[in-house]
């Protein structure tokens, strides 16, 4: 079984959506975590390199 494209283009979008939404937030603590802030941010710039 395939799945349709829009359905893996559907999930990037949650993907980045998620990973762009904890980036944000670790951001705005007081304590910075940046080992979890370079992840969240590489796998919004992976992802929208497979979406684009």
């Amino acid at each position: 079984m395939v799945i349709p494209e829009i359905l893996i283009q559907i999930a990037w979008v949650f993907i980045i959506a998620r990973c762009g939404y904890k980036a944000i937030n670790l951001i705005n603590v007081g304590s910075k975590a940046w080992f979890d802030i370079g992840f969240y941010i590489s796998v919004v710039i992976v992802s929208f390199s497979f979406l684009l």
